[in-house]
């Protein structure tokens, strides 16, 4: 086995296994920082993961590292958090003919870029779209290939029945069509009966039989997409000119009446009978009504507030895992030398650094929050959410410099730690690295929450 493989199959840990089949298994792991990515074994050789790993595109997982040994194929990439469009679909959501095209304007975009690096996706359904927000990726290149195979047919049949177009199944080798084929099932089977005309020929033009009479390239398409979006905010644009039109008129109009009705000067006499000189202007009723309430004592906290104050204050904070040491891995000599250029050393943690607040108090925590502000270290990394047990979600939040390092992490629990529990606080999932900045590394940490009177301890930070 490679080197590389070996340490993508031993230097992960396992979270849970998100599919298998024969295939091979995608499985959501963590490193020994507690960062949180997709491993992927798969049951194939000859994927195009060596030429993945060049490409850096916003709707592409990035993948970090690829190896082949023993008739598979091991990959580590970047964990993309939110839906499959498929999930969607079974949740009942319908998609507006505006949310397809926006789908699709992305998934274009990741295929300009894959079909400029000679790569074919060649499994585009609503199972391979995560979508979260606005925002789109296209996953799994299991069934990937590099264009130029000379082979008249493709003599692998993969893809997904539905989706995959006829050249899939032995009728024709595959090439950029096939993948404007698979998007164009998607976007009907997204749209529904919601689109109109104009769509639906841009997706017959996607998904003819003979490859000759489809849309040539996803570059193509996207110019259609945004074509067939003009007319709707020409005709907007249109209305919206005459309404502010109309509305100038009125405007003249109504001031022209104003002007004929009221004498010269009457306006200013009837302002200067209402509000004389000499008098003090009157403040608006609101702010009046503020100022004339009468000034209350602080109200005196009965014993039964007080004990319930200060129980909402019973928290134990601990740190535990504040070592690191300086990071030699030659694995890791991208992330180094990016740090490098902004004079940072990159650092590897004994184990992932984690806070465990512990409610000492008889009443539930509310949205706890742990924040970690740095001195002399700094992070690299990306907001992450995720579930957490007891239907409670976690959110990390980093707050980054212009260079893109954080040097403050904001970690918040959505739901409560109940009385007499505790909860932990990692520094996973949501960082990628760490780096140091300057001597005597430390962390200020502060708890607060809905119903907690803040906290806040300083550690210091090892680094050997």
């Amino acid at each position: 086995m490679s080197i590389t493989a070996e340490f993508i199959e031993t230097n992960f840990k396992r979270i849970s296994v998100l599919k298998e089949n024969a295939n091979g298994r995608t499985e959501l792991v963590a490193d020994t920082t507690g960062a949180v990515y997709i491993r992927k074994i798969i049951a194939r050789t000859g994927l195009p993961y060596k030429k993945l790993v060049q490409i850096k595109c916003a709707h592409i997982p990035e993948i970090y590292y690829c190896s082949e040994a023993y008739g598979k194929t091991y990959v580590i990439e970047e964990f993309i958090s939110g839906e499959t469009l498929a999930a969607e679909l079974e949740q009942g959501k319908k998609f507006t003919a505006e949310q397809v095209r926006n789908i699709a304007l992305q998934i274009c975009e990741a295929l300009i870029v894959l079909h400029g690096y000679g790569i074919l996706h060649r499994d585009i359904k609503p199972g391979n779209i995560i979508v979260q927000g606005s925002s789109v990726w296209l996953i799994d290149f299991g069934a990937a290939k590099a264009e130029g195979n000379t082979k008249e047919h493709d003599t692998v049949i993969l893809g997904t029945p539905g989706f995959a177009p006829p050249e899939q199944y032995g009728f024709t080798t595959t090439d950029a069509r096939s993948d404007i084929y698979a998007l164009g099932k998607t976007m009907e089977i997204l749209c529904g009966s919601s689109h109109n005309a104009k769509f639906c020929k841009i997706i017959a033009g996607c998904t003819a039989f003979d490859p000759q009479k489809r849309i040539a390239s996803a570059a193509e398409l996207k110019k259609l997409l945004l074509k067939n979006n003009s007319g709707k905010k020409k005709f907007i644009f249109i209305i919206l000119a005459i309404i502010i039109a109309c509305s100038g008129i009125y405007f003249l109009f109504n001031r022209h009446v104003q002007q004929e009705a009221i004498p010269p000067g009457a306006e200013q006499k009837a302002e200067e009978k209402v509000q004389p000189k000499d008098m003090p202007q009157e403040k608006p009723r609101e702010q009046k009504t503020e100022i004339e309430q009468p000034v209350q004592k602080p109200k005196t906290a009965l014993p039964q507030e007080k004990s319930q104050r200060a129980a909402t204050n019973s928290i134990t904070l601990n740190a535990n895992n504040l070592v690191f040491a300086v990071n030699t891995n030659p694995l890791n000599e991208t992330a180094r030398k990016q740090g490098a250029q902004q004079g940072l050393t990159l650092l590897q943690p004994e184990k992932y650094p984690v806070f465990t607040v512990q409610n000492n108090s008889g009443q539930a925590m509310e949205n706890p929050t742990v924040k970690i502000k740095f001195t002399g270290i700094c992070a690299a990394g990306n907001n992450f959410t995720a579930k957490a047990w007891g239907g409670r979600t976690i959110n990390w939040r980093l707050t980054k410099n212009a260079a893109g390092y954080a040097d403050e992490v904001t970690i918040l629990l959505a739901g409560t730690i109940p009385a007499g529990d505790y909860f932990e606080f990692p520094l996973t999932g949501a960082i990628a690295d760490y780096y140091q900045t300057g001597s005597e590394p430390a962390a200020e940490v502060t708890v607060s929450g809905d119903n907690i009177i803040p906290i806040t301890k300083n550690y210091n930070i090892k680094i050997n």
